[in-house]
């Protein structure tokens, strides 16, 4: 029987350490963050009038966390593409970040190639692959990181360095104004409250299994219900869905009915930092799904600051999804699907 508070009892399901990788968040943070405070990037990358981020899967984590967290600070219009070509606009004004963890991914090459063409201005954020050798040759500024702290060398057990990565090329470009000691202070407070994350994230696991998470969350933390979503998938081997308040309270409430059998979980990410029309659509939201009789998750999110919330969600979603994983008696690393798809389609 799985007992998620001793390590040695899911041992054998985890051969290639995932759970290891879900625990060394902080640190990728503090290696990323201390190699791209290091990078380089030319002066004209700064004189451009719109961002596109591309990445699939795990490697758009950084995107759609850059795009909530950041709203009200950027000054640019940002686009998150996780497909084969690049939006229309793209031309010598678009800086493009392409970003793929193993830096094989062939969308993200393609995009790399189109950049190319239309002169955009491109950056790659990687931990090597075809993706590095082609900003090389291409001479394009590239943050290149080494994957020291996610043994599993799973991509989506790399978020960290995604993340901390995406924002870091940002701010050395000016486009973004965060402090340094704002990431420090944000880390510290992931690693003060991973004993918490990690209890409340058996909790979680242990009501969430046998039924299909459905994430809510609002403004800063959008991005995090996206990311949770993925990891209930690729981790869990678990059907799940995400919304955003307040767009799924005009329309999501009334698909709460049917069909009467559904196996339904709501995972409410709440936050203190909400303002305060949002805290009120969280408390009517959950009035509303209580009334339809589907079970409910309220989870707060820990931390004092908008960042640090939003690296302690990141954190729990890791764990309650690798927690599930093994409640399913299922090895979290493997993608059995995901890669007889790549296989047919390589045919």
């Amino acid at each position: 029987m799985i007992d998620l508070n001793n390590p040695n009892s899911f041992k054998e399901l985890d051969p290639k350490d995932v759970y290891g990788s879900t625990g060394m968040l902080s640190l990728q943070c503090k290696q990323v963050w201390e190699e791209v405070e290091n990078a380089f990037f030319p002066d004209d990358y700064k004189n451009i009038k719109n961002i596109v981020i591309t990445g699939m899967g795990g490697s758009a984590y950084g995107g759609h966390v850059v795009k909530a967290l950041f709203k009200e600070e950027l000054k640019l219009p940002i686009y998150v593409n996780s497909d084969y070509t690049l939006p229309g606009f793209v031309n010598e004004d678009t800086l493009v970040i392409v970003t793929s963890y193993s830096g094989s991914t062939e969308e993200s090459l393609a995009n790399a190639k189109e950049a190319k063409e239309k002169q955009a201005k491109v950056v790659g954020l990687t931990s090597g692959g075809k993706l590095a050798d082609f900003m090389k040759t291409e001479n394009y500024p590239a943050l290149i990181f080494k994957s020291d702290n996610n043994p599993s060398n799973q991509p989506r057990l790399g978020t960290g360095y995604i993340l901390l990565g995406t924002i870091g090329i940002l701010k050395n470009l000016g486009i973004l104004t965060i402090k340094g000691d704002d990431i420090l202070k944000a880390v510290s407070e992931l690693e003060d409250n991973a004993v918490n994350i990690k209890n409340l994230a058996m909790e979680t696991a242990k009501k969430v299994k046998g039924s299909m998470p459905v994430i809510f969350a609002a403004e800063f933390l959008e991005g995090n219900a996206h990311i949770m979503r993925n990891q209930f998938n690729e981790t869990s081997k678990s059907f799940s869905a995400f919304s955003e308040l307040p767009e799924l309270n005009h329309h999501l409430l009334e698909g709460l009915k049917n069909p009467v059998d559904k196996k339904l979980i709501v995972i409410m990410i709440a936050s203190s930092l909400y303002s305060d029309v949002l805290k009120k659509r969280v408390v009517l939201t959950e009035d509303v799904v209580s009334k339809n009789s589907i079970e409910k998750l309220h989870i707060d999110a820990l931390g004092t600051t908008k960042l640090s919330q939003v690296l302690t969600v990141l954190s729990l979603g890791g764990y309650i999804t690798v927690f599930l994983a093994f409640l399913y008696n299922l090895d979290p690393s493997l993608i059995p699907w995901v890669d007889y798809f790549k296989e047919q389609l390589a045919k």
